[in-house]
């Protein structure tokens, strides 16, 4: 197998050229999400939401939207809205002059509660939010119905906006080697290695989990000093699988030794019917990644798991 064109050739690593180029320069993003609690008293504020021109801020709201009802200044801001499902997407399309503030207006649909709540938009040229969640206090605590809702379906919602932004005409897929270069992926005579691991033979996996890994490949990317596993997998449930993200990804080997897992990438939930791709992306040198490795995934507002034995790494 060639050291740089491993089979499905680095189907997991190079998902876009944006995320490629994050490898080396996450430092500066604010990950994850933050929830504000808007009620009748702090509604009339202007809330602080940190946008950067490198990716996209999500609001995403617990109730749906006025239509019409999202107000911005377009020279400067580009919005997605989807007032049904109460998210909406901004982009930065410019940075406005220092005096001139950049608000964004947003305009419920139902009727309890507050109406309305506006956003001051800071703009930095690095650091920005990529999700802030907006829970609307009807009275003195929101309904359970709201906040079982807000549970059951953020991570799908989120996922969704994820990959309508990576696949965007804003995020371009690599077109080629020198593309590979640039995203510090090869170069210095070193690449990427790739592995095609059997089920069975190379790896096991715990009886009676809901996916089952059909096909699995592993990577290391030499100059990065980094290792990747893509799983195909299907999904035997009805109900969609989202995986938690890194911080809930384990890379165990023999020994007890972890890696340190930095990406778990999925382009969409998982559904039945169909297969789908799962990428575990982890921190490693050569000494590091030799071995045989359990890898475990938990998943996002669940208990389900995915466990595999027997990973090993080119």
């Amino acid at each position: 197998m060639s050291p740089l064109f491993a089979a499905p050739l680095l189907l997991a690593l190079l998902t876009d050229l944006s995320a490629s180029a994050r490898l080396a320069s996450e430092e500066g993003d604010m990950p994850g999400a933050r929830r504000l609690e808007l009620t009748v008293e702090n509604a009339r504020e202007q809330h602080p939401v940190h946008v950067s021109p490198r990716h996209s801020t999500h609001l995403v709201f617990d109730t749906p939207l006025q239509p019409g009802g999202v107000e911005v200044d377009e020279r400067w801001v580009k919005k997605a809205v989807n007032e049904a499902e109460g998210m909406v997407t901004l982009r930065l399309a410019g940075v406005p002059p220092p005096d001139e503030p950049l608000t964004v207006t947003v305009r419920f649909a139902e009727a309890q509660g507050p109406e309305r709540v506006t956003f001051r938009l800071w703009v930095h040229p690095i650091r920005g939010e990529h999700e802030v969640q907006v829970v609307r206090q009807p009275g003195v605590c929101a309904s359970s119905h709201q906040e079982a809702r807000w549970q059951r379906e953020r991570a799908e919602r989120c996922e969704a906006a994820r990959e309508r932004e990576r696949t965007g005409p804003e995020a371009p897929r690599p077109e080629g080697f020198s593309d590979l270069v640039d995203a510090g992926l090869v170069g210095y005579g070193a690449g990427i290695v790739g592995r095609v691991l059997e089920r069975g033979k190379d790896f096991t996996q715990r009886p009676g989990e809901t996916l089952v890994v059909m096909e699995a490949y592993s990577y290391r990317v030499e100059v990065q000093g980094r290792v990747a596993v893509e799983l195909h997998v299907d999904n035997t449930d009805t109900r969609p699988w989202v995986a938690e993200g890194a911080g809930a990804a384990e890379l165990v080997n023999e020994q007890g030794v972890r890696l340190k897992v930095v990406r778990v990438w999925q382009p969409k939930p998982l559904v039945a019917g169909t297969r789908h791709r799962l990428v575990v992306e982890a921190e490693a040198t050569v000494e590091q990644a030799r071995g045989s490795f359990r890898l475990e995934l938990g998943e996002a507002e669940g208990a389900r798991t995915l466990t595999v034995r027997g990973v090993s790494f080119p």
